[in-house]
């Protein structure tokens, strides 16, 4: 029997050879308590939004990374914005106006589906500020990051004029900054931290890994790709590298009722399988290796491990929803947190005024056919 016992099944304790590596500066609870825990200065916290696949289910969101950040700021930001994903945000506690720095790896819709959310419907929920994205160019412009944010710009055009008079727009303001498909290049330094996009190689060009620097702690997110050195070279150094991790293909081919050639080409040609990631991991060696955006299913678990020790044998985790990395000076402690499953939006601090634009006229046709509930029912 497995000594791992996912979330889905009741079990409280992340998916961990290792949950705590190196001595943590404070102690903190086996279970991470959303809203219970203040970030120390040099701490960067990060949570699994979304660790699943493009077939979400209850259990599985599909991929996300949210990261904060101790310093004075309390900066947030997210890494792809799967379907489902900020479901899990809710539950954080972190509040919604936080949520400005987007990062996409690339633009398949299970990365991308929750942009439309963060957009539309959290623009309603109190989210005052523009929002920043900054994701790969593409040798065809159609296909790069700034494209994809001006034509959601344009899918959501209703959306956004029926908030006229009734809640503040500014939210739904963005700007794109696209970063290199071919090389890598620092793309963000704010507050003291420092984010490095990285090429990877997945489906097309375009595609991107990013690399979390602050206070001398180090995160890095590889988004979908097949082992590639330029993340290999990039990831050096750091405390908690999150790889996508797959099941090998024949366990993919079975779980999936997919024809075992069909299962090979996903698998092995445009994603990670696992005793592949064990071998990334071995070539970066960092703190703790992260396994994510891989099925978490009862009877398969044990697959995962058994190919990732083919060619790593340090501290690794099984990325579920809710996993929860801590990683301090010397230290990373990996959890599950423990969510309200009907937290409402916490509002924070926002740099925006809140205004409300002038309300759009009413149709004619209106006036005729609204019924006055209001005085019929006193």
């Amino acid at each position: 029997m497995s000594k791992f016992v996912p979330a889905y099944l009741g079990g409280t304790a992340a998916l961990s050879t290792e949950p705590v590596v190196g001595s943590p500066d404070v102690e903190r609870s086996d279970v991470f308590l959303p809203g219970s825990e203040e970030l120390s200065k040099g701490e960067i916290r990060v949570s699994i939004l979304g660790s699943g696949l493009p077939w979400v289910t209850k259990s599985q969101a599909a991929g996300s990374v949210l990261i904060e950040v101790g310093n004075s700021e309390r900066d947030v930001f997210v890494f792809d914005l799967g379907a489902g994903s900020l479901a899990n945000f809710s539950g954080l506690k972190v509040p919604v106006t936080s949520l400005k720095n987007v990062f996409l790896s690339h633009l398949h819709a299970d990365h991308v589906a929750d942009y439309l959310t963060l957009m539309g419907s959290y623009v309603k929920a109190g989210r005052l500020d523009p929002v920043e994205v900054w994701g790969g160019a593409s040798d065809d412009p159609a296909r790069g990051t700034a494209t994809f944010v001006d034509l959601i710009q344009q899918a959501l055009a209703w959306d956004h004029a029926s908030m006229a008079g009734y809640v503040p727009t500014t939210g739904t303001h963005v700007t794109a900054h696209e970063v290199p498909y071919d090389r890598t290049e620092t793309i963000y330094e704010r507050n003291g931290v420092t984010i490095t996009s990285f090429p990877v190689i997945h489906a097309l060009n375009g595609a991107v890994g990013f690399r979390i620097d602050y206070d001398g702690q180090s995160v890095v997110f590889s988004g979908d790709t097949k082992p590639t050195m330029t993340l290999v070279d990039a990831a050096q150094g750091c405390d908690l590298l999150i790889h996508e991790t797959f099941l090998p293909a024949e366990t993919f081919a079975e779980l999936m009722s997919f024809p075992i050639e069909q299962a090979r080409m996903v698998v092995n040609e445009a994603h990670t399988p696992a005793n592949a990631a064990g071998l990334v991991f071995d070539m970066v060696q960092p703190k703790m290796a992260a396994m994510w955006h891989c099925h978490v299913v009862d009877g398969y678990i044990d697959a995962v491990f058994e190919g990732v020790r083919t060619a790593y044998s340090g501290a690794a985790t099984l990325c579920q929803d809710l996993t929860v990395f801590n990683v301090t000076p010397g230290a990373v402690l990996t959890r599950q947190a423990k969510i309200d499953p009907v937290q409402q939006a916490v509002i924070g601090p926002s740099t925006t005024e809140r205004s409300l634009d002038k309300r759009l006229p009413t149709p004619t046709w209106w006036a005729d056919a609204a019924i006055d509930w209001q005085s019929k029912l006193g």
